[in-house]
């Protein structure tokens, strides 16, 4: 695969078009290539090209043509991808922590780099994350905004914050996890760090439609009475 930026270390055997096998710190270089390209949140095939190329300069497959293009273009108008449904999505099929993906999806949305956000970068925050999640995955239903405010609204209450004020993002990476772990909790989940419990936490897809060779997800038996 050849040498990735400065300051990333491979951890785990990397397939070139199979994001799934990348670490999330693959990812992070990604997100710091686009920002240092000054890109702009729509991109067109060329730029994502580019961006990739320079992460991964020897790959041998097109993880452009075979993996990102057609799973996030190809919704819309296929002209360009939002980077941050790409990022996004790509963190959560990462290999990597709970923690270490929440605290980097965070992270993209502090777009004034001030350490919290607003209710609204909470409620976009979620929305593209999971969106990314369902893009990448190919599974569930896209998120609408009634499907994430009760979230922002647990978390703004939970921080015993009102809608007009911030929340710093360690509370917010905090209150992530904990909200995954009821959520996992609730719905009978016995793994909670895969991006196909993320859906089904979120109410975004149905157990029914997990593949059967996915050895990550697996529902908890009930208790008998």
């Amino acid at each position: 695969m050849g040498n990735l930026e400065s300051g990333v270390q491979r951890t785990i055997q990397v397939i070139d078009n199979d994001p799934t096998t990348w670490s999330l710190e693959h990812v992070e270089a990604l997100w710091r290539r686009h920002q240092a390209g000054a890109h702009g949140f729509g991109l067109h095939r060329k730029e994502i090209k580019e961006i990739v190329r320079a992460i991964f300069p020897d790959a041998k497959k097109d993880v452009v043509g075979d993996m990102i293009w057609p799973r996030f273009a190809e919704y819309d108008s296929g002209g360009e991808v939002n980077a941050l449904e790409v990022l996004g999505g790509l963190a959560v099929v990462s290999q990597g922590s709970l923690e270490g993906k929440a605290n980097f999806v965070l992270r993209l949305f502090d777009f004034n780099q001030v350490g919290s956000l607003s209710y609204d970068e909470v409620v976009v925050a979620l929305l593209t994350v999971l969106a990314g999640c369902c893009l990448a995955t190919r599974r569930g239903s896209l998120p609408q905004d009634e499907d994430v405010l009760q979230h922002a609204d647990d978390a703004f209450r939970k921080a015993g914050r009102d809608s007009t004020m911030r929340v710093p993002l360690l509370e917010l990476e905090h209150w992530f996890v904990a909200r995954c772990a009821d959520l996992c909790r609730d719905r009978k989940l016995e793994v909670c760090d895969s991006p196909h419990t993320l859906l089904l936490c979120f109410d975004l897809m149905q157990a029914s439609v997990i593949p059967d060779d996915d050895p990550a997800v697996v529902l908890a038996e009930a208790t008998p009475a």
